[in-house]
């Protein structure tokens, strides 16, 4: 089976149905799965937003698809009931940048640990701890990022997850990743001494995270190989790294990732037709023409 992994998407949701479609078009697959890493940019309203995503949805207006999402006009609908007939829904697991509170509230009652977000379940939130089978993996899932304050992991989360026996999640995915993996524009260590204590825990074959905005691995940890994907689609202007500076709003190289369940390989995605997916107000129902 094929599982699709995106990294952060920031609210750049019809982006990232059509880089998926344009995959399986391209690639001539199917995918049985489809998993986003946190940083949905899943917010009820423009006033719940953080200050950074209200600043960066003034700069760039598809952030701002998420809320169409979640009100679809007719036309918006087709094309997301057609996508949806071509795509599995999307998973997500909580980013720092979404509300945990809106979040939380869509498990209430007998909902369990995967609840759909939209209207036409194109995107289903994934509780953090909770452990869920997708195309024959069982996945593991721990969103937000270990630092002080309101991102920080949920430690009930976190703690039912070390509860689990050695070997009992084929997959990890979380927001943050392990420390090390990187550094910032200072030059300090990146990432999370209590993700790293996970991976060694759990021992999963694969571990795929997002944060960081930029594809890095593989980097192995005991048995684990681990993957970090690439934010979605680029800033307009990077003041602090010009070179990641995205003036046209494309889907960059090593934002998805491809898993092959039964090779056990993974791939970042970096073919060329992936910046055939741009711009500020994206059409989705022409990703959908010419489609088998």
């Amino acid at each position: 089976m094929l599982v699709a992994f995106v990294g952060d998407v920031h609210g750049r949701l019809l982006h990232a149905f059509a880089a998926l479609l344009l995959l399986q078009r391209r690639r001539g697959v199917r995918l049985d799965a489809v998993v986003q890493v946190g940083d949905l940019g899943a917010f009820p309203s423009v006033e719940r937003m953080d200050a950074p995503s209200r600043r960066f949805l003034a700069e760039h207006p598809a952030e701002g698809d998420f809320f169409r999402l979640l009100d679809p006009d007719p036309g918006l609908a087709a094309a997301v009931r057609g996508a949806l007939e071509l795509l599995p829904p999307m998973l997500f697991v909580s980013g720092n940048h979404e509300d945990f509170e809106f979040l939380a509230a869509l498990h209430d009652g007998p909902v369990g640990p995967v609840a759909a977000v939209d209207p036409l379940g194109a995107v289903r939130h994934v509780a953090d701890g909770s452990v869920i089978e997708v195309a024959g993996q069982r996945v593991a899932f721990l969103g937000r990022v270990e630092e002080p304050g309101y991102m920080d992991l949920d430690p009930a989360a976190h703690a039912e997850l070390l509860a689990a026996p050695p070997g009992s999640a084929d997959i990890l995915v979380t927001h943050d990743g392990p420390h090390g993996l990187c550094t910032n524009w200072r030059g300090e260590p990146q990432g999370s001494p209590k993700l790293t204590a996970l991976i060694d825990h759990l021992r999963p074959a694969l571990h795929v995270s997002g944060h960081y905005h930029h594809p890095n691995g593989p980097r192995r940890y005991g048995r684990t190989v681990s993957y970090a994907l690439s934010e979605l689609v680029y800033p307009r202007h990077n003041r602090r790294r010009p070179e990641q500076s995205n003036p046209d709003q494309r889907v960059m190289p090593g934002a998805i990732g491809l898993y092959d369940t039964a090779a056990g390989t993974f791939e970042l995605v970096a073919d060329p037709w992936l910046s055939e997916v741009h711009g500020d107000h994206l059409d989705l129902a022409s990703y959908l023409e010419g489609h088998s």
